[in-house]
């Protein structure tokens, strides 16, 4: 299933849902939901 695009933290959750439910890592997932989105480690925030 392809990636939703956008920016927004509802996508970008929305997304690393995805990539778990794909069988990735749940750090990885969310590595490729925030890369997909344009959002460095510096601008998500920690």
């Amino acid at each position: 299933m392809p990636l939703k695009k956008g920016t927004s933290k509802k996508v970008i959750a929305e997304n690393i849902k995805r990539e778990i439910a794909a069988g990735k890592p749940p750090r990885q997932a969310a590595a490729i939901a925030y890369s997909y989105a344009g959002k460095s480690k510096k601008t998500r925030g920690k």
